[in-house]
């Protein structure tokens, strides 16, 4: 009985397919994040234009004009008076004040869960910020009160440390604190 096991000489094309079955998976890797990364941009433009569109068209802004008379309360008081927006047409910003990487995307889910539109999320122009605040626009302060009863935030301030280009088009800012 004769076992002896034939020898076999190295087949040199599996190792070339096996390197260019390698670069073709890093190649098709690549041309996925490419694509992905401009996609996302695209998409990113494209949602950003469709929100500001939205929010034009359904937010109404703030009375800027006042009363002459002393007797008369002022357009900003009659629209205090006369109670908030519903959520829905309710627009609010959500700023991270705290530092904590992703507390403002955290807080934005919820905001939008109780129906409100979030405009946008982002850093507050300080991370040291002790407790949650609602900050409102001129006209905004029911619907600025309504949303810190929701969230159970105490403070409730006309825009304090904040302009009204910090708030993107939004009538208010919650700002999320430690």
């Amino acid at each position: 009985m004769d076992h002896s096991v034939e020898y076999a000489p190295p087949q040199p094309w599996r190792a070339a397919a096996m390197v260019a079955t390698a670069i073709a998976a890093v190649e098709l890797f690549i041309l996925l994040m490419i694509g992905f990364v401009f996609g996302a941009k695209a998409f990113s433009d494209k949602t950003q234009t469709a929100t500001t569109a939205a929010i034009q068209r359904e937010v109404p802004q703030a009375a800027h004009s006042q009363a002459t008379a002393k007797d008369q309360p002022s357009a900003q008081e009659k629209k205090d008076q006369s109670g908030p927006l519903p959520r829905g047409k309710t627009s609010v910003v959500v700023l991270n004040g705290n530092g904590i990487p992703g507390a403002a995307a955290t807080s934005a889910d919820q905001v939008h869960s109780l129906r409100y539109i979030v405009t946008a999320t982002g850093n507050a122009p300080s991370t040291d910020f002790a407790a949650s605040v609602v900050m409102f626009r001129p006209g905004f302060k029911p619907a600025a009160k309504r949303l810190a009863g929701d969230l159970s935030v105490k403070r409730v301030t006309p825009l304090d440390g904040l302009t009204k280009g910090d708030l993107q088009g939004a009538q208010l800012a919650l700002v999320i604190g430690g």
